[in-house]
């Protein structure tokens, strides 16, 4: 046994997700088994791609490092993507159960949902009197909404009565609302009780209820279906139909166990719902719901206080890197400094695709599966301290994972995406709490805008510095042109100066340019220009800056640490280029003068003032020079 369970699931049946999880721990712990959830929050109107590259995440695990694997199938939204993930863990021999759906060759739970609905139906007839009842449809063509529509058509039915009325919503919320409001809005006769094909449209309605005046149940019963954490404190209370899902955890793992012995196997599973009647059908809550609300009601300000330190927290770590210039800004300049979300607990860490930050859109890959083998790890939190960027294998999952014998560990891994750019992933370990909420979503969709922005930003900079290099450089030398001395040498002595550190300032002019433009061209002129940049660059210490500051003119600025020193120091330099010239071979006599000055940290010249001074140095070099020339003597006597 390799004591790892792996459990795909989409993000949004949070209490589903609970229930799941709740009880697998529960068994896990007792087996000393780790798991790992794999989640995901597509949903059918996002953009495919993003889709795509979200159900990445489902092809991260390697199906031969688990003993066995639990799909939460009804949460789905692409079952194309549920088949493959079957096909890669079948293919690998490594035994899977299906929750909620039945797929193809797996064992499956599955919960039935007409029971639950019937009598749901019959005790709005026989207990409350109802004759006229209209149906919400969650999606038409969904088989849960078909069998629950025929559940309660059939109690009808059988009491004589004609059957339900229909509206049309969606299973959301929101959607239910705008339906109702509508309803109402046109004047429609209420009936004796609106039924709902889940608890989410009925909220729904009870809103535009409110809105409009109607009391529940005085002035119409209202039902759902999955009995939701929301229904049952919200005001009324929702009478619903629970689908048993209390113990589907614990049944699911060692249903599970049982496959893994008995990979052969096929079974299937059912769970009975039942119709839990409340107040919006006008009983009597129990006490046990009472007590649940009040619990609901005096945590709320606290539910509400974390959801607004995550909305804190992104604002304050989206100023932070709002000038982040690296990936390593991540850390340094956001989470080494912004107190951390204390929802994510003491273990958690985000993987980025080395290249995120590094390659261009044109260059990133167009990918929708598979993650690099080497990825960076961004940010880690371990045993509640921090640490900087640093880098896994993808093959881990988690950075530094190891089973610890008769210990459970929980692992979340949930994917980094922004659009078709696969970003990564976070991975959590033993906090997961954020998945019984919208927290986790939350937290992804903030970090993947906070991330994309970031990589933006840092191209924008690092185009910024090009084109301003292109605009401070001269094309011909390679070297700051006019606008870059101003910009670049002038500033360093100035800086200096505000340090108290004394500078020297060199000015290099070739001599007789004009007779070599003249005679032997401009292109040997331009020969002449680049072969005397290279060789004051080449010959001149390491730490000095240069500039070409005017056609044939260069300057170079550097540190000074002993002015008698910087004779001897041209002179080298002088008798390097004059020799270097030579081997070139030229068609002419190529020749540079110098001439320096000395800056004082305390002198108050502008830098015009300090070329003047290097250029008269240099000017009574270059009288010697064209004395020499015209009287045909060799330059270096």
């Amino acid at each position: 046994m390799k004591n790892r369970i792996a459990i795909f699931t989409n993000g949004y049946s949070n209490e589903f997700i609970q229930h799941v999880l709740g009880g697998i721990q529960k068994k896990a712990k007792e087996d000393g088994t780790d798991i790992f959830v794999f989640v995901t929050y597509c949903t059918v109107i996002d953009d495919e791609l993003q889709n795509k590259c979200q159900l990445n995440i489902f092809h991260l695990p390697d199906p031969a490092d688990y003993d066995g694997a639990i799909m939460l199938t009804n949460t789905y939204n692409f079952p194309d993507e549920q088949e493959r993930v079957c096909a890669r863990f079948q293919r690998a021999g490594v035994p899977m159960l299906s929750l909620e759906g039945k797929v193809p060759d797996m064992s499956c739970i599955c919960s039935e949902n007409y029971a639950g609905m019937y009598d749901l139906a019959v005790h709005l007839i026989e207990k409350h009197d109802a004759q006229k009842i209209i149906f919400i449809n969650g999606v038409k063509e969904n088989t849960e909404n078909t069998v629950r529509k025929t559940a309660l058509n059939d109690a009808l039915a059988a009491h004589g009565l004609g059957p339900a009325g229909e509206l049309d919503g969606d299973f959301s919320p929101y959607s239910a609302y705008i339906l109702m409001s509508r309803f109402l809005d046109e004047g429609n006769e209420l009936p004796d009780a609106f039924v709902c094909a889940n608890d989410h449209m009925a909220i729904g309605l009870n809103r535009a209820f409110a809105e409009h005046g109607i009391k529940v149940p005085d002035d119409v019963m209202l039902t759902g279906f999955d009995r939701i954490a929301e229904g049952r404190y919200t005001v009324p209370i929702l009478a619903s139909v629970s689908r048993g899902w209390e113990n589907i955890g614990e049944m699911a793992y060692d249903k599970l166990m049982y496959q893994i012995a008995h990979p052969e196997e096929r079974f299937e599973e059912t769970l009975k719902s039942f119709f839990v009647p409340a107040e919006s059908c006008g009983c009597e809550p129990t006490k046990e719901m009472s007590e649940y609300r009040f619990e609901r009601i005096r945590n709320m300000y606290f539910d509400n206080l974390s959801s607004s330190i995550m909305e804190v927290f992104f604002q304050r770590l989206q100023m932070a890197l709002s000038d982040a210039e690296q990936k390593e800004d991540f850390y340094e300049k956001g989470l080494k400094i912004i107190r951390d979300l204390p929802e994510l607990g003491d273990n958690y860490c985000i993987c980025t695709e080395p290249a995120f930050f590094e390659l261009e859109d044109e260059a990133y890959p167009q990918r929708i599966r598979g993650y690099s083998s080497k990825m960076d790890i961004l940010y880690e939190r371990k045993k509640g301290k921090t640490t900087p960027l640093s880098s896994f294998s993808s093959e881990e999952l988690y950075p530094g994972y190891e089973h610890v014998e008769g210990k459970s560990d929980l692992y979340i891994l949930a994917p980094l995406n922004h659009h078709d750019y696969i970003i990564g992933y976070i991975a959590i370990k033993n906090s997961p709490q954020l998945l019984f909420n919208s927290g986790l979503r939350s937290f992804i969709m903030s970090m993947n805008a906070i991330l994309f922005s970031m990589r933006r930003y840092i191209f924008a900079q690092k185009n910024n510095r090009e084109l301003k290099k292109i605009y401070m450089t001269d094309a011909l030398t390679g070297i700051y042109n006019r606008t870059g001395c101003h910009n670049v040498l002038y500033e360093y002595i100035n800086k200096r100066k505000e340090k108290g550190e004394r500078s020297v300032l060199v000015f290099t002019d070739i001599d007789r340019m004009k007779t070599i433009n003249d005679v032997y061209g401009h292109l040997n002129g331009d020969l002449a220009i680049k072969a005397t940049a290279d060789a004051f660059q080449k010959f001149s210490p390491n730490d000095w800056i240069f500039g070409r500051y005017g056609g044939d003119e260069f300057i170079a600025v550097g540190e000074c640490v002993s002015a008698e020193c910087i004779p001897m120091e041209l002179k080298a330099i002088k008798t390097n280029m004059t020799e270097y010239f030579k081997n070139l071979n030229l068609a002419f006599t190529l020749h540079a003068s110098m001439g320096y000055t000395v800056i004082e940290p305390d002198e108050e010249g502008e830098i015009e003032d300090y070329i003047k001074l290097a250029d008269e140095s240099m000017y009574q070099e270059k009288q010697h020079v064209h004395e020499l020339m015209d009287a045909g003597k060799s330059i270096e006597d």
